[in-house]
């Protein structure tokens, strides 16, 4: 809170209605009404716009002073549209100086939210505008595509893995679709694994080292592919789903 009495000092709004005000009549509320929302429709005009507008006047009266309280800032705007106010027909009344005090409040909190100004206790100290430069401005635009980049990046790589979780539960479908029917084969291989793709009719000699850890492929100059599990699954599951 702004000030430990601004409670007080906004008082009126959701106090209890008495027995008389609760055994009004339908034409005295229909007034109320009316009155209630006439002074609504005033207290704006008197203001000159809605919070945005509020909050630079608040704004200006607290950088002006560097050191202020939330009571003196409103009694200061109070009084200077009293002061306008009193040369026209339409005067400030209890409700518009409450709806004023209600939006300075507001409005500080705006300033506080955006490390304008600062509060301790009662004090609020003016701390100033955020002053951005050209350069700061490149830096952020070149750190915002960056983060779009590393974003990007992510969200294939998420996509990547929900693709292989699909392949992998298509199989183990599949396969225990095949154990139920008896139709499984006798021999399979297991996961993960490459698969070397080449023309029907290159000629491919291959060399597998005594630890069975290292192997050589000698595709003559045949233009080949190597594709992972992953692949291969995706293709299944694709090929699965048109049938």
């Amino acid at each position: 809170m702004m000030d430990d009495n601004l409670g007080e000092g906004l008082g009126g709004f959701g106090h209890k209605r008495s027995g008389r005000e609760t055994n009004m009549n339908t034409q005295g509320q229909n007034q109320s009404g009316h009155d209630c929302a006439a002074k609504k429709k005033r207290v704006s005009k008197i203001i000159g716009g809605g919070l945005r507008q509020f909050s630079i006047i608040v704004c200006k009266k607290v950088e002006n002073k560097g050191r202020t309280t939330y009571s003196e800032v409103a009694d200061e705007i109070i009084a200077e549209y009293t002061t306008i106010q009193s040369n026209s027909a339409v005067s400030l009344d209890e409700f518009d100086e409450k709806n004023i005090r209600r939006r300075v409040y507001d409005a500080l909190n705006v300033l506080m939210a955006l490390d304008i100004i600062t509060r301790d206790r009662k004090e609020i100290r003016w701390r100033g505008l955020p002053n951005t430069s050209v350069k700061d401005m490149e830096e952020i635009k070149a750190l915002r595509a960056e983060l779009i980049r590393k974003i990007g990046k992510k969200a294939a790589y998420l996509n990547d893995l929900e693709e292989q979780i699909a392949g992998l539960q298509n199989l183990m479908l599949r396969n225990q679709q095949l154990l139920a029917s008896g139709k499984a084969p006798s021999q399979g291989f297991s996961l993960p694994f490459i698969l070397v793709e080449a023309s029907p009719h290159a000629t491919v000699e291959i060399e597998i080292s005594e630890d069975m850890r290292l192997v050589h492929f000698d595709f003559s100059s045949t233009p080949f592919r190597l594709h992972d599990d992953a692949y291969i699954l995706k293709l299944m599951r694709h090929y699965q789903l048109l049938e």
